[in-house]
Protein backbone atom coordinates (compact mmCIF):
# COMPACT_ATOMS: atom_id res chain seq x y z
CA UNK A 1 0.00 0.00 0.00
CA UNK A 2 1.41 3.38 -0.96
CA UNK A 3 2.00 6.26 1.45
CA UNK A 4 -0.68 8.18 -0.44
CA UNK A 5 -3.36 5.63 0.37
CA UNK A 6 -2.18 5.45 3.97
CA UNK A 7 -2.77 9.16 4.42
CA UNK A 8 -6.45 8.64 3.54
CA UNK A 9 -6.88 5.47 5.57
CA UNK A 10 -5.23 6.65 8.80
CA UNK A 11 -8.24 7.96 10.72
CA UNK A 12 -7.03 7.13 14.20
CA UNK A 13 -8.70 9.36 16.77
CA UNK A 14 -5.37 10.06 18.43
CA UNK A 15 -2.66 12.69 18.13
CA UNK A 16 0.46 12.92 20.27
CA UNK A 17 -0.63 13.10 23.91
CA UNK A 18 -3.91 14.88 23.13
CA UNK A 19 -7.09 13.60 24.73
CA UNK A 20 -9.80 15.32 22.68
CA UNK A 21 -8.50 16.56 19.32
CA UNK A 22 -6.91 14.81 16.33
CA UNK A 23 -6.22 15.60 12.66
CA UNK A 24 -7.18 13.43 9.68
CA UNK A 25 -7.09 13.70 5.91
CA UNK A 26 -10.77 13.29 5.11
CA UNK A 27 -11.99 12.01 1.75
CA UNK A 28 -15.41 13.50 2.40
CA UNK A 29 -13.98 16.89 3.38
CA UNK A 30 -11.25 16.76 0.71
CA UNK A 31 -8.74 18.24 3.11
CA UNK A 32 -7.66 18.33 6.72
CA UNK A 33 -10.41 17.77 9.25
CA UNK A 34 -9.65 18.47 12.91
CA UNK A 35 -11.65 15.95 14.89
CA UNK A 36 -13.20 16.73 18.25
CA UNK A 37 -13.82 13.72 20.50
CA UNK A 38 -16.48 14.58 23.10
CA UNK A 39 -16.79 10.89 24.04
CA UNK A 40 -13.39 9.79 25.38
CA UNK A 41 -15.34 7.36 27.59
CA UNK A 42 -16.27 5.49 24.35
CA UNK A 43 -19.95 5.47 25.33
CA UNK A 44 -22.49 5.69 22.52
CA UNK A 45 -26.24 5.23 22.16
CA UNK A 46 -25.58 3.22 18.96
CA UNK A 47 -23.54 0.02 18.68
CA UNK A 48 -23.16 -0.16 14.91
CA UNK A 49 -21.86 -3.42 13.48
CA UNK A 50 -19.31 -1.46 11.43
CA UNK A 51 -18.04 0.83 14.21
CA UNK A 52 -14.25 1.05 14.31
CA UNK A 53 -14.03 2.11 17.98
CA UNK A 54 -12.20 -0.43 20.14
CA UNK A 55 -14.46 -0.66 23.17
CA UNK A 56 -12.63 -3.69 24.57
CA UNK A 57 -9.74 -1.45 25.63
CA UNK A 58 -10.59 0.77 28.64
CA UNK A 59 -10.61 4.53 27.90
CA UNK A 60 -7.74 6.71 29.08
CA UNK A 61 -10.21 9.13 30.62
CA UNK A 62 -13.96 9.62 30.91
CA UNK A 63 -14.40 13.36 31.42
CA UNK A 64 -14.26 16.25 28.94
CA UNK A 65 -12.19 19.31 29.86
CA UNK A 66 -13.33 22.19 27.58
CA UNK A 67 -10.25 24.27 28.43
CA UNK A 68 -7.86 21.50 27.42
CA UNK A 69 -9.95 20.70 24.33
CA UNK A 70 -9.75 24.32 23.20
CA UNK A 71 -5.96 24.36 23.71
CA UNK A 72 -5.59 21.18 21.68
CA UNK A 73 -7.63 22.55 18.77
CA UNK A 74 -5.68 25.82 18.92
CA UNK A 75 -2.43 23.86 18.63
CA UNK A 76 -3.72 21.88 15.64
CA UNK A 77 -4.92 25.08 13.98
CA UNK A 78 -1.37 26.44 14.33
CA UNK A 79 0.21 23.27 12.93
CA UNK A 80 -2.18 23.10 9.96
CA UNK A 81 -2.19 26.74 8.94
CA UNK A 82 1.62 26.96 9.23
CA UNK A 83 2.08 23.78 7.17
CA UNK A 84 4.06 22.02 9.91
CA UNK A 85 1.46 19.23 10.03
CA UNK A 86 2.47 18.14 6.53
CA UNK A 87 6.01 17.42 7.66
CA UNK A 88 4.76 14.62 9.94
CA UNK A 89 3.69 11.13 8.76
CA UNK A 90 1.17 10.26 7.45
CA UNK A 91 0.31 13.85 6.57
CA UNK A 92 3.55 14.25 4.61
CA UNK A 93 1.96 11.94 2.01
CA UNK A 94 -1.19 14.04 1.57
CA UNK A 95 -2.00 15.16 -1.93
CA UNK A 96 -1.28 18.85 -2.63
CA UNK A 97 -4.99 19.64 -3.01
CA UNK A 98 -5.69 18.08 0.41
CA UNK A 99 -3.11 20.19 2.24
CA UNK A 100 -5.68 22.68 3.41
CA UNK A 101 -7.78 23.09 6.51
CA UNK A 102 -11.39 22.32 5.69
CA UNK A 103 -13.21 21.89 8.99
CA UNK A 104 -13.41 21.18 12.67
CA UNK A 105 -15.57 18.07 12.98
CA UNK A 106 -17.46 16.80 16.01
CA UNK A 107 -17.17 13.04 15.74
CA UNK A 108 -14.98 10.83 17.93
CA UNK A 109 -15.66 7.67 19.92
CA UNK A 110 -19.41 8.12 20.50
CA UNK A 111 -22.37 10.35 19.72
CA UNK A 112 -21.15 13.96 20.29
CA UNK A 113 -24.59 15.37 21.09
CA UNK A 114 -24.76 13.21 24.22
CA UNK A 115 -21.97 15.26 25.84
CA UNK A 116 -23.28 17.79 28.36
CA UNK A 117 -20.71 20.33 27.22
CA UNK A 118 -21.77 20.09 23.55
CA UNK A 119 -23.20 23.63 23.21
CA UNK A 120 -20.38 25.13 25.28
CA UNK A 121 -17.69 23.54 23.12
CA UNK A 122 -19.43 24.62 19.91
CA UNK A 123 -19.47 28.23 21.13
CA UNK A 124 -15.82 28.11 22.23
CA UNK A 125 -14.51 26.73 18.96
CA UNK A 126 -16.65 29.08 16.88
CA UNK A 127 -15.11 31.99 18.79
CA UNK A 128 -11.61 30.51 18.47
CA UNK A 129 -11.70 30.22 14.70
CA UNK A 130 -13.26 33.67 14.35
CA UNK A 131 -10.51 35.20 16.52
CA UNK A 132 -7.93 33.70 14.15
CA UNK A 133 -9.63 34.94 11.01
CA UNK A 134 -10.70 31.43 10.02
CA UNK A 135 -14.38 32.14 9.50
CA UNK A 136 -14.36 30.07 6.29
CA UNK A 137 -13.34 26.94 8.20
CA UNK A 138 -16.45 24.82 8.67
CA UNK A 139 -17.84 23.39 11.88
CA UNK A 140 -19.21 19.94 11.03
CA UNK A 141 -21.39 17.81 13.27
CA UNK A 142 -21.34 14.10 12.42
CA UNK A 143 -24.31 12.64 14.27
CA UNK A 144 -26.50 9.57 14.57
CA UNK A 145 -29.50 11.95 14.73
CA UNK A 146 -30.83 10.57 18.03
CA UNK A 147 -30.79 13.90 19.92
CA UNK A 148 -31.25 16.56 17.27
CA UNK A 149 -34.35 18.01 18.97
CA UNK A 150 -32.99 18.09 22.54
CA UNK A 151 -33.07 21.76 23.71
CA UNK A 152 -29.38 21.89 24.61
CA UNK A 153 -28.46 20.31 21.27
CA UNK A 154 -30.59 22.82 19.37
CA UNK A 155 -28.75 25.57 21.27
CA UNK A 156 -25.46 24.17 20.04
CA UNK A 157 -26.77 23.76 16.50
CA UNK A 158 -27.88 27.38 16.37
CA UNK A 159 -24.31 28.46 17.11
CA UNK A 160 -22.84 25.87 14.75
CA UNK A 161 -25.04 26.87 11.82
CA UNK A 162 -24.30 30.56 12.41
CA UNK A 163 -20.58 29.82 12.04
CA UNK A 164 -20.19 28.03 8.70
CA UNK A 165 -21.80 24.91 10.10
CA UNK A 166 -22.86 21.68 8.46
CA UNK A 167 -24.87 18.77 9.87
CA UNK A 168 -24.03 15.29 8.58
CA UNK A 169 -26.70 12.93 9.88
CA UNK A 170 -26.69 9.14 9.76
CA UNK A 171 -29.41 7.13 8.03
CA UNK A 172 -28.33 3.56 7.35
CA UNK A 173 -31.71 1.87 6.91
CA UNK A 174 -35.23 2.17 5.61
CA UNK A 175 -36.96 -0.17 8.04
CA UNK A 176 -37.01 -0.59 11.80
CA UNK A 177 -35.78 -4.20 11.55
CA UNK A 178 -32.71 -3.43 9.44
CA UNK A 179 -31.97 -0.32 11.51
CA UNK A 180 -31.87 -2.40 14.68
CA UNK A 181 -29.76 -5.05 12.96
CA UNK A 182 -27.10 -2.62 11.71
CA UNK A 183 -27.16 0.18 14.29
CA UNK A 184 -28.06 -2.04 17.28
CA UNK A 185 -29.77 0.58 19.42
CA UNK A 186 -32.87 0.91 21.57
CA UNK A 187 -33.69 4.34 20.12
CA UNK A 188 -36.83 3.93 17.97
CA UNK A 189 -36.35 4.34 14.23
CA UNK A 190 -39.35 6.67 14.21
CA UNK A 191 -37.44 9.10 16.44
CA UNK A 192 -34.56 9.21 13.97
CA UNK A 193 -36.92 10.02 11.12
CA UNK A 194 -38.76 12.63 13.20
CA UNK A 195 -35.49 14.28 14.23
CA UNK A 196 -34.25 14.35 10.65
CA UNK A 197 -37.51 15.88 9.47
CA UNK A 198 -37.61 18.58 12.16
CA UNK A 199 -33.97 19.51 11.65
CA UNK A 200 -34.13 19.53 7.84
CA UNK A 201 -37.11 21.89 8.01
CA UNK A 202 -34.87 24.37 9.82
CA UNK A 203 -31.37 23.78 8.42
CA UNK A 204 -29.85 21.96 5.44
CA UNK A 205 -28.78 18.38 6.16
CA UNK A 206 -26.34 16.03 4.51
CA UNK A 207 -27.43 12.40 4.90
CA UNK A 208 -24.64 9.90 5.57
CA UNK A 209 -25.45 6.32 4.64
CA UNK A 210 -23.21 3.32 5.11
CA UNK A 211 -24.24 0.20 3.22
CA UNK A 212 -22.18 -2.92 3.82
CA UNK A 213 -22.08 -6.68 3.63
CA UNK A 214 -23.24 -7.97 7.00
CA UNK A 215 -23.12 -11.69 7.71
CA UNK A 216 -22.61 -12.34 4.03
CA UNK A 217 -25.38 -10.14 2.65
CA UNK A 218 -25.77 -6.53 1.57
CA UNK A 219 -29.01 -4.54 1.89
CA UNK A 220 -31.90 -6.19 0.06
CA UNK A 221 -33.75 -4.53 -2.80
CA UNK A 222 -36.73 -4.07 -0.48
CA UNK A 223 -34.56 -2.38 2.13
CA UNK A 224 -33.10 0.02 -0.44
CA UNK A 225 -36.64 0.82 -1.66
CA UNK A 226 -37.72 1.53 1.92
CA UNK A 227 -34.65 3.74 2.45
CA UNK A 228 -35.50 5.73 -0.68
CA UNK A 229 -39.06 6.15 0.59
CA UNK A 230 -37.74 7.57 3.88
CA UNK A 231 -35.62 10.13 2.06
CA UNK A 232 -38.49 10.97 -0.29
CA UNK A 233 -40.70 11.62 2.75
CA UNK A 234 -38.15 14.08 4.12
CA UNK A 235 -38.10 15.96 0.82
CA UNK A 236 -41.88 15.93 0.45
CA UNK A 237 -42.21 17.38 3.97
CA UNK A 238 -40.12 20.35 2.82
CA UNK A 239 -36.81 19.18 4.30
CA UNK A 240 -33.66 20.79 2.95
CA UNK A 241 -31.23 18.05 1.96
CA UNK A 242 -27.80 18.92 0.54
CA UNK A 243 -27.30 15.37 -0.68
CA UNK A 244 -26.34 11.85 0.34
CA UNK A 245 -22.85 10.62 1.17
CA UNK A 246 -23.01 6.94 0.30
CA UNK A 247 -20.11 4.94 1.64
CA UNK A 248 -19.09 1.51 2.88
CA UNK A 249 -16.64 -0.03 5.33
CA UNK A 250 -13.21 1.45 4.60
CA UNK A 251 -11.08 0.28 7.52
CA UNK A 252 -10.90 -2.81 9.76
CA UNK A 253 -13.68 -3.18 12.33
CA UNK A 254 -13.93 -5.32 15.47
CA UNK A 255 -16.75 -7.28 13.77
CA UNK A 256 -15.22 -9.58 11.11
CA UNK A 257 -18.63 -10.09 9.46
CA UNK A 258 -18.90 -6.36 8.69
CA UNK A 259 -17.30 -6.16 5.27
CA UNK A 260 -17.15 -3.54 2.51
CA UNK A 261 -19.33 -3.78 -0.56
CA UNK A 262 -17.39 -4.02 -3.84
CA UNK A 263 -17.09 -0.88 -5.93
CA UNK A 264 -19.41 -2.31 -8.59
CA UNK A 265 -22.15 -2.88 -6.00
CA UNK A 266 -21.68 0.62 -4.61
CA UNK A 267 -22.08 2.01 -8.12
CA UNK A 268 -25.24 -0.06 -8.61
CA UNK A 269 -26.71 1.21 -5.33
CA UNK A 270 -25.79 4.79 -6.20
CA UNK A 271 -27.59 4.38 -9.51
CA UNK A 272 -30.68 3.07 -7.71
CA UNK A 273 -30.65 6.08 -5.37
CA UNK A 274 -30.23 8.50 -8.26
CA UNK A 275 -33.18 6.92 -10.05
CA UNK A 276 -35.36 6.99 -6.94
CA UNK A 277 -34.28 10.44 -5.78
CA UNK A 278 -33.84 12.46 -8.97
CA UNK A 279 -32.04 15.75 -8.52
CA UNK A 280 -30.57 14.89 -5.12
CA UNK A 281 -26.75 14.78 -5.26
CA UNK A 282 -25.36 11.31 -4.44
CA UNK A 283 -21.65 11.16 -3.62
CA UNK A 284 -20.04 7.71 -3.47
CA UNK A 285 -17.08 6.73 -1.30
CA UNK A 286 -15.69 3.28 -1.92
CA UNK A 287 -14.10 0.74 0.38
CA UNK A 288 -10.41 0.05 1.00
CA UNK A 289 -9.54 -1.28 -2.41
CA UNK A 290 -7.72 1.33 -4.57
CA UNK A 291 -10.08 2.89 -7.10
CA UNK A 292 -10.03 5.85 -9.44
CA UNK A 293 -12.14 7.75 -6.93
CA UNK A 294 -9.40 7.45 -4.31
Amino acid sequence: MSKLVKAHLDHRRAWMAFDFAYPVISRRSRGVSLGVNLNPDKLCNFNCVYCEVDRATPPRRRDVDPDQLEREIASLLDLTTSGELFQVPPFDSARPEHRRLNDIAFSGDGEPTTARCFPQVIARLAALKAARGLEAVKLVLITDATRLQAPEVVEGLECLMANQGEIWAKLDAGTEAYYRTINRTQVPFSRILDNLRATALRWPLTIQTLFLEWQGQGPTAGEVDAYIACVQALLEAGGKLEGIQLYTVARPTPEPEARPLPAAEMDRLAGRLKDGLPGLPIEVFYGPEPTAAE
